[in-house]
């Protein structure tokens, strides 16, 4: 073998090393992001789902964009920092190109604003962005079934289906008050070591909420303070 072809292989070869060398290096420096628990090969009761799905969660703090439309077109777009305790109680701060345009406080079903006066413009967004992350709320003495890979939860005039190997919503269907509603869950992430979808499409008559969160923290500090209605309300 000649002394040219000798040095085209050596320097080949050495590139090569060199090449995956570096490919595992960043390999082993990349974060490990742990899968969501799997439950598939398990048949849970519904009393394990709600306590394995609930995971302890009290109070949750989220950063989310939502997008809003009507009849399919595009109306508004709104930054939202969303501190929610159980389905009933929830303080939300509305933004739009960085400033604070709403400050508001939700509890019993009852909306209130900064000046503590009532006020019904977000009622339904918000109450049911609650009751989509809190689905489990009141459901303990619903009827379970299993449909191949999802559990479907039913109580009262409300359907919830979760994926039956992470206990991750699918999607939820409630009537209340005549009216039809439709929640579809989608791109679950992990929020430092706790599982959500990421993405809620919340669907009332023609309106349609595209919800994306940013961040989740799980039960942050939270006071009485942060759901105390201002006065005159």
């Amino acid at each position: 073998m000649s002394r040219k072809l000798l040095k085209y292989y050596f320097f080949n070869t050495a590139f090569h090393l060199i090449l995956v060398s570096v490919l595992l290096f960043f390999i082993s420096c990349a974060p490990r992001v742990a899968a969501p628990p799997q439950y598939l090969l398990k048949e849970l009761s519904l009393d394990e789902i709600i306590m394995k799905a609930s995971d302890d969660i009290q109070t949750l703090k989220a950063v989310a964009d939502i997008t809003i439309e009507k009849n399919l077109q595009t109306i508004d777009h709104i930054n939202a920092s969303l501190l929610i305790q159980g389905a009933g109680r929830i303080h939300i701060r509305v933004y739009k190109f960085g400033m604070l345009v709403n400050d508001l406080i939700m509890v019993d079903g009852i909306l209130f604003d900064a000046k503590g006066k009532s006020n019904s413009k977000f009622t339904g967004l918000i109450s049911e962005f609650a009751r989509a992350v809190f689905w489990w709320d009141n459901m303990n003495n619903g009827s379970l079934r299993r449909d191949g890979d999802v559990y479907i939860i039913q109580s009262g005039q409300k359907e919830i289906r979760l994926d039956a190997a992470t206990l991750l919503p699918v999607k939820q269907d409630i009537i209340t008050s005549g009216k039809s509603i439709a929640v579809v869950y989608a791109e679950p992430r992990d929020y430092d070591g706790f599982w959500q979808p990421s993405e809620l499409t919340i669907s009332i008559d023609d309106l349609r909420f595209r919800i994306k969160i940013d961040k989740l923290l799980k039960n942050p500090p939270a006071g009485e303070s942060d759901f105390r209605i201002p006065s005159g309300g």
